[in-house]
């Protein structure tokens, strides 16, 4: 009755064929190419009793990060813990820690998840979606220590080992060890060019670097395979429109959005998380989006799951004070201003006044965002989301300054920006005097 997946992990099913639908599966998802639920819905349907796989469709559905998929979540895993067969140690143990998470606390999960891989740390598909609950939970140096946890169980030549190297890269950008980040994460796209997340990580040493021209292109000529039916395509679109942003191409970015980052009908929460955030940066630099903002809002409107994730609804609102929608705002303030205070959710108490914030600043109000949000620059990281995603709150704060006339925040802000980047400084010195000549 008992199979084994290509790492040599036990898994209870007696049929070869259901093996052979999780390792494709498996590869879809380690690439983040499209779509492993539809290659394991088959798989299911014929094998209704394969534990594990029903384990790894809950886990894609968390891997969405977007409350609307957390009933489907919670019925894979029931129709896991109704198996005819007896769970095995690992598959016993992964349901026990996916549970929490499809009933809404994801942090409960992660600490299980924990202990979960230090027992199992060759189950890569746990490695995976835990490095991902492990970015919106704001747990940084989790990032690159839960890999490096298991990377003594591991082999080159063993199959998913790339995919380890990528995780294992993008931890350690988000813990500034930008040359050995780099170095990984391009020794992962070399073993797989289609490895999505590897080609996300060395994006993201050039971003925090301030190496635009190596960054773009490195999106646009060194690697391809992310641009078409992939989850993260949109996300490094995200990132490409990011480092235009960087060189003051503000029209190139806004024909980024316009072309693969607005949403669509199909648009995940992640999508609209990347939508909200580009679209608030332009409006940050003057650029009229007015006419884009009205669509992101709906969109929001409909997918918001409010008080399930702090990174969600913040960029939920974002969207919402982009498009001057009062209503919309109130409805998302009064939900979030519901959520128990016993909520097993972090920074929730800073979310409200981040969001309170965000209010401000589309009211108008700079002086009172700029000071709604100093007080939360040091403890940024408990948003969740990666360093260049967190960005937007210090960026909003440096431009509520200035918009303010609060000279001294602004220089400031200015000032710890141009020494964490070094290589930004003059590009920061050019764009001060060139918002000085317009003015």
């Amino acid at each position: 009755m008992i199979q084994h997946d290509a790492r040599g992990e036990a898994l209870s099913t007696d049929q070869p064929a259901s093996v052979a639908a999780y390792e494709q599966a498996m590869v879809l998802f380690n690439t983040l190419q499209l779509d492993p639920v539809a290659v394991l819905e088959p798989a299911l349907a014929r094998d209704p009793d394969f534990i594990a796989g029903h384990l790894m469709m809950a886990g894609l559905f968390l891997s969405c990060i977007d409350g609307q998929v957390l009933p489907a979540a919670r019925a894979s895993l029931d129709s896991a813990a109704a198996s005819r067969h007896r769970p095995l140690p690992r598959e016993q143990s992964l349901l026990a820690a996916l549970r929490p998470w499809a009933e809404g606390d994801m942090g409960r999960s992660n600490r299980l998840l924990d202990r979960h891989l230090v027992d199992h740390p060759r189950d890569l598909f746990a490695l995976q979606l835990t490095h991902m609950a492990d970015l919106v939970l704001g747990r940084s140096a989790m990032l690159r220590d839960r890999i490096a946890r298991a990377l003594c169980h591991w082999q080159p030549g063993d199959a998913g080992y790339g995919y380890l190297l990528g995780m294992h890269a993008f931890g350690l950008e988000e813990c500034n060890e930008y040359a050995r980040a780099e170095a990984l994460g391009r020794r992962a796209v070399a073993l797989d060019p289609h490895d999505a997340w590897a080609v996300h990580a060395v994006a993201h040493v050039c971003e925090m670097q301030g190496r635009v021209a190596e960054g773009i292109h490195w999106l646009t000529e060194e690697t391809a395979h992310w641009q078409q039916n992939n989850a993260l395509a949109v996300h490094n679109h995200w990132h490409l429109a990011l480092m235009h942003l960087s060189n003051h191409d503000e029209a190139a970015a806004l024909a980024l959005y316009d072309r693969a980052i607005a949403p669509g009908p199909a648009s995940m929460a992640m999508d609209l998380v990347d939508a909200s955030g580009l679209l608030w940066r332009l409006g940050l630099r003057g650029v009229d989006v007015a006419s884009r903002w009205e669509a992101l809002a709906a969109r929001w409107d409909e997918q918001a799951a409010w008080g399930w994730s702090v990174f969600n609804d913040t960029h939920a609102m974002l969207a919402f004070a982009g498009a001057g929608d009062a209503a919309r705002m109130a409805r998302g303030r009064e939900a979030m201003g519901a959520v128990p205070a016993t909520a097993p959710l972090p920074w929730w108490n800073e979310a409200g006044e981040l969001c309170e914030a965000v209010m401000a600043f589309g009211a108008g109000a700079y002086a009172r965002c700029a000071a709604l949000l100093l007080p939360l620059l040091p403890v940024t990281h408990g948003f969740g989301g990666s360093q260049a995603q967190r960005s937007l709150i210090f960026l909003t704060a440096m431009e509520a300054a200035r918009r303010a006339g609060d000279t001294a925040l602004h220089e400031a802000l200015e000032s710890e920006a141009s020494a964490r980047k070094p290589a930004l400084a003059g590009q920061l010195a050019e764009h001060r005097s060139q918002v000085l000549e317009a003015a």
